[in-house]
């Protein structure tokens, strides 16, 4: 019920009447697959929030677990740009970067690309002594179209784990082989705000056994879970 709340929020947002200032749609999102100048660099800045699996959290209540993300692309050919990112959850931080291909067929646009993640967490505080760290590679596709007043991406999205390596007190164990960790598939609005500023609702559907910002809750089940993520930032 919620999430039917949630897109039903999304859609009322969207057809509400919006005008871009001296820009338009295509030249100021984010998530829409484009073309950006030699040089040229776009940012993202946000929050998203993950619910929860019950099994891992052993309670029927809902918790989200809010995730601070910030994001910028830098253009290097006509249809090539180089993608950052840096996410942190006060006890896990993320650093990704990679490559991304654009073309247009009409008025779909497309983008083919892999990223390359390290990320770390530390827990030292209530009788937890542990830490975690690890390697991931991200291939990912996304297809965009423009509307008059906003865009809409899909995203699709599998992450491979390369190494990780976890540690309690004094026992430290590392894992050096690949595995799929999950894949989701996620869809980004992105509507003028002011000026050159845009605002971005999204949702990500995660389905994984595995999803790196919510190692502290120590989950020992190989499985997958259906982890959903809801999306709100500003591109500037």
């Amino acid at each position: 019920m919620k999430t039917i709340k949630f897109l039903s929020i999304i859609l009322v947002f969207c057809i509400l009447p919006a005008k871009p200032q001296n820009s338009t749609i295509t030249d100021n999102t984010f998530y829409l697959p484009r073309s950006l100048k030699s040089g040229e660099v776009t940012h993202n800045i946000g929050l998203s929030s993950t619910k929860l699996p019950e099994d891992v959290i052993e309670t029927d209540d809902s918790f989200l677990s809010p995730l601070f993300t910030y994001r910028l692309k830098v253009g290097i050919l006509d249809n090539l740009l180089a993608e950052g990112s840096f996410e942190s959850n006060i006890v896990t931080f993320s650093f990704a970067s990679g490559l991304k291909w654009n073309h247009n067929f009409g008025d779909i646009r497309l983008s083919v690309g892999t990223d390359v993640a390290f990320w770390f967490g530390r827990l030292k505080s209530y009788g937890f002594d542990t830490g975690i760290d690890g390697w991931n590679l991200s291939p990912n596709i996304t297809l965009g179209y423009t509307f008059p007043n906003f865009s809409v991406s899909i995203k699709s999205e599998v992450m491979l784990i390369l190494t990780q390596s976890t540690r309690n007190g004094d026992v430290h164990t590392l894992n050096t082989y690949r595995t799929m960790a999950g894949y989701s598939l996620a869809a980004y609005i992105e509507q003028p705000l002011w000026k050159k500023n845009f605002v971005v609702i999204g949702f990500k559907a995660n389905y994984a056994r595995f999803y790196y910002p919510l190692w502290a809750g120590f989950s020992t089940f190989d499985r997958f879970f259906f982890l959903p993520e809801f999306v709100f930032s500003f591109n500037l």
